[in-house]
């Protein structure tokens, strides 16, 4: 008995187990080339989500820095904290979700 990754969820199950207890998928029907192929999909799901999250964070980013430099809030104000704050959180969500990426990558089928 031996300790495989589930080709959807990736989480470890036997290899003697018929269907993943985790996620439902039937692994007994499925052939290796079969799992490779759903492995190589959900990897590539994962990257997709991962890049519009980095997306999304570079859009508060780049919107706090913008109404900060075009709107010019007056110093102290909660518009001024709103921007930094966006700009702030932005740079470490998409540093982070960057980060994620590449481990992701690096990660073997």
């Amino acid at each position: 008995m031996a300790i495989i990754s589930c080709p959807q969820c990736q989480k470890s199950i036997s290899d003697k187990h018929q269907s993943c207890p985790h996620c439902n998928i039937a692994l007994e029907q499925m052939n290796e080339q079969d799992q490779r192929r759903l492995a190589a999909r959900t990897k590539l799901q994962k990257q997709q989500g991962l890049m519009n999250q980095s997306f999304i964070a570079l859009i508060f980013f780049l919107g706090g820095f913008l109404v900060l430099y075009w709107q010019q809030p007056e110093p102290g104000s909660w518009q001024q904290n709103a921007c930094y704050g966006a700009i702030v959180l932005g740079f470490i969500w998409y540093l982070i979700n960057r980060v994620r990426l590449v481990f992701l990558k690096r990660k073997k089928l």
